[in-house]
């Protein structure tokens, strides 16, 4: 019998392990999307030059848009609720499915010329069980829910606008 009680705390053991591995390298592998969607997003502002991206024509804003939904959004399954971003400030130029981009103000600073622009990710992430294993011979419930949102930024090179 005690052979019995210890192959099947072992399994016990070996699960819980195997569900808090998965689980880090789920929360990885969002991080890492999560990076490459930034950087793409930079790619496509310094290759396109957008320098203004408040009084950007609308085709072009919605060629923008379009990108990030077709090559973005869709091919690398990357999505965020609106409602859990934070998209207030009055910098923030664009702020949509975990994409914001704010433009950062460089009028009092003389030795940097024109704009720049941060873009940040994000990853929302919430592990559900985690208190039924904290919990683990203890009838109390906490009914809490561990979750965490990690923000991901970065910097464009500064893009020029032409004078005409």
């Amino acid at each position: 019998m005690r052979d019995a009680f210890g192959g099947s705390f072992m399994i016990r053991l070996f699960l819980v392990f195997l569900i808090i591995y998965m689980g880090f390298t789920a929360i990885a592998i969002n991080y890492a999307k999560a990076f490459k969607v930034k950087n793409k997003v930079i790619d496509y502002i310094e290759d396109n030059e957008i320098a203004d991206m408040h009084n950007m024509p609308a085709y072009e804003f919605d060629k923008m848009s379009e990108y990030f939904e077709r090559e973005i959004l869709g091919a690398m399954n990357y999505r965020v609720d609106k409602n859990q971003m934070d998209c207030t400030g009055e910098n923030v130029q664009y702020c949509d499915n975990g994409i914001k981009i704010m433009q950062i103000n460089t009028s009092g600073n003389n030795n940097k010329i024109g704009n720049y622009y941060r873009v940040e990710t994000e990853i929302i992430w919430s592990i559900p069980f985690i208190n039924k294993l904290l919990a683990l011979g203890d009838n109390s419930q906490s009914g809490g829910i561990s979750y965490g949102k990690w923000r991901i930024s970065g910097e464009t090179r500064p893009i020029v606008i032409d004078p005409k």
